[in-house]
């Protein structure tokens, strides 16, 4: 059911290039360079995978409340949150799993060591510089569960003068946020500082959110074209969870409501950065980083659980999960001759997980494990660029873990650029892994030491065409995965426990439309399909949807003023309803649905002299109130509007 309300379509999304309202034939010009792509930073018009760029002035720009609504515009994404804002959100490319997108901030990996997944409402937006999403096979580069590709947020260096930023907004369901922070640099010294503070109650009783964050990083400008940087970012999100997961209700998608289930999680990565380049044809980049999470959840027993119908579990059931990684990395590029570039690399991780838990297996002591795994790769890469329009690439790694043994994996990129027509054709093929998680190989009761990395083979082959001066931007790209090996849980002797038993395929299309017929005025679509099979039980692979869409326009009418609309569309899934009584799994459909977001800026009063800019903001997300679920059995939030005040000076 949904209620309608009259909306004027003014804006649209973001696709595979950044937008800024202020400069909009600055933006046409630009090709932004990445990083995650190919580990050293390069044009992202010689990168052979496909690549997408949000910037920090689009973060601006769509006052985006979390992480994962700037990723739902992006190509090939479907990002999945159960229920209202801070719950449990993760994200999948191409009809891949949650397991097998690998996700960093700053170059250091942050999916749980021990679930193998992320979860993106424990991400703030404090100081994000740009999120670069590469699409595609990725093992090569970026080791374990680069399988659909790595998404990779990188935060603000500080440079100029100081400049600051305070802001406050409010909104229905309680909703607050509030941020600050600062950057500039000064001499051979660079900075920036964000702190923020978000809190809702969400739609339902105990559906509460509280999240505070801060950010930081500093460094020091050396000789010889060298920096050397220290980024901090910690994040602290506790949640109310507002549905009972062992308590089953017939006939229905939704659990039961229980009114003292709760979660915190805090997250902290520390990233020691050098980079130096002595010569002109040779660079080197060393870091040394650390990633912290401790999750804690308590659902205790009361008088009221014991009058739910089918309630059979009348214990406190508390756990405490921590986890740590440990990474060295060291690189070195070769620029030689100039038209040949050759990275090496060698890295080292260790990860650590120990989980305290009772009540989940009726009452007793509490149950204990910890465990811990480490693993050394060495990879290389050769790009060849020939007379500046062929541009081949090749590369190899190995990772030596101490759980499963080797793993190699290859891939092959090409591009070919034609300047006379604007046309970039690309394409790659690759091979990629998915490691045993340290729950997979050593949760007691529940784990197998013998499993196997799940291995991958993908290709992709696509077009870009700008005509009419990069007014109107084209893509398309075909892709194309197949996997062996894949993890899954089998019940063995009454219990289950993962196996390597599966084998599945993906395939589709994305296709990206940029019209810009003014400065100030852009239209902009993306649609993926995507196919999927899994071999071993015949069906489609569980949460991915055949089709998604976005749609809108962005539009600065006058200077101070600037509106935007995005529209997405998804189309119904696969999905599998789970008895936590009788362990038996029912296939439902989970319905698909739209949504329509929109807002701007205006700005109130422009700086002068010692006084700040002052613009006011607006973002109202789902504004025809529409009720569905990205996972089944968790509606998500409905009509949630957003303003405020930004003061910068």
């Amino acid at each position: 059911m949904s209620k309608g309300l009259p909306v004027v379509m003014i804006v649209a999304i973001v696709g595979s290039s950044a937008f800024l309202p202020v400069s909009a034939q600055e933006t046409r010009q630009v090709d932004p360079v990445v990083v995650t792509a190919t580990k050293i930073a390069e044009p992202r018009s010689q990168v052979g995978a496909t690549v997408t760029v949000i910037t920090e002035e689009e973060l601006k720009t769509y006052n985006y409340l979390t992480v994962d609504d700037a990723l739902r515009q992006v190509p090939g994404l479907e990002v999945q949150r159960s229920g209202s804002a801070g719950k449990a959100s993760q994200v999948r490319i191409r009809g891949t799993g949650t397991q097998q997108v690998q996700v960093l901030i700053d170059g250091v990996r942050v999916k749980s060591p021990t679930a193998g997944t992320f979860d993106f409402s424990d991400l703030g937006l404090d100081q994000i510089a740009r999120i670069e999403v590469v699409r595609g096979p990725q093992s090569t580069l970026h080791g374990a569960d680069a399988i659909g590709g790595v998404i990779q947020i990188i935060t603000k260096r500080g440079e100029g003068p100081f400049s600051a930023y305070a802001g406050t907004e409010v909104g229905n369901h309680d909703t607050l946020r509030e941020r600050v922070g600062f950057s500039g640099s000064y001499k051979i010294f660079d900075y920036s500082f964000g702190a923020s503070w978000f809190e809702s109650n969400g739609q339902f009783p105990n559906d509460g959110t509280e999240q505070r964050g801060i950010t930081s990083r500093v460094g020091v400008t050396l000789p010889a074209d060298g920096h050397i940087g220290l980024a901090f970012r910690y994040n602290r999100t506790a949640t109310d969870l507002p549905f009972d997961g062992s308590t089953p209700v017939p006939f229905s998608p939704f659990y039961v409501l229980d009114r003292d289930s709760r979660q915190q999680s805090e997250t902290t990565t520390l990233s020691l950065q050098w980079d130096q380049k002595p010569v002109e044809w040779f660079e080197v980049h060393a870091r040394v980083s650390g990633f912290w999470n401790q999750l804690g959840f308590q659902d205790p027993f009361t008088l009221s659980d014991a009058r739910i119908p089918f309630n059979f579990d009348f214990t406190d059931t508390r756990s405490q999960i921590d986890t740590s990684r440990r990474e060295v990395e060291l690189l070195g590029a070769f620029h030689f001759p100039k038209w040949n570039t050759l990275t090496v690399g060698i890295e080292h991780d260790y990860e650590y997980g120990r989980n305290t838990s009772s009540g989940f297996s009726g009452p007793g002591p509490a149950s204990r494990f910890s465990k811990q795994i480490d693993n050394l790769a060495y990879f290389l890469q050769d790009e060849v660029r020939l007379v500046d329009r062929v541009i081949v690439s090749a590369g190899r790694r190995h990772d030596d873990h101490s759980a499963f043994g080797g793993a190699t994996t290859s891939r092959f990129g090409l591009v070919v650029l034609v300047p006379e027509t604007d046309t970039r054709v690309r394409g790659s093929w690759g091979e990629g892994f998915r490691a045993p998680t340290i729950n997979d190989l050593f949760f007691p009761g529940f784990a197998n030491p013998n499993l196997k990395p799940e291995r991958s083979e993908s290709w992709e082959a696509g077009v870009d065409q700008n005509i009419f001066k990069k007014r109107v931007r084209l893509g398309a790209t075909y892709f194309e995965n197949k996997f062996d090996d894949l993890i899954q849980f089998v019940q063995v002797g009454g219990l289950f426990r993962p196996e390597n038993v599966a084998k599945a395929w993906t395939q589709g299309e994305e296709v990206t439309v940029e019209i810009e017929p003014l400065d100030k005025l852009l239209f902009n679509a993306n649609y993926t399909h995507v196919e999927t099979k899994d071999f071993s039980t015949r069906r489609e692979l569980r949460r991915v949807p055949h089709h998604v869409g976005n749609i809108g326009v962005t539009w600065t009418p006058v200077p101070p003023l600037s509106l935007f609309t995005q529209v997405n569309i998804v189309s119904s899934q696969f999905d599998l309803a789970f008895d936590p009584v009788t362990f038996i799994t029912t296939p439902v459909r989970n319905a698909g649905y739209y949504r329509i977001d929109l807002g701007g800026t205006y700005n109130i009063m422009p700086k002068r002299g010692s006084f700040p800019a002052l613009d006011f903001t607006a973002r109202i997300n789902n504004v025809t109130d529409q009720r569905y679920m990205e996972v089944f059995g968790f509606p998500n939030l409905g009509l949630n509007a957003l303003v405020g005040l930004q003061a910068r000076y």
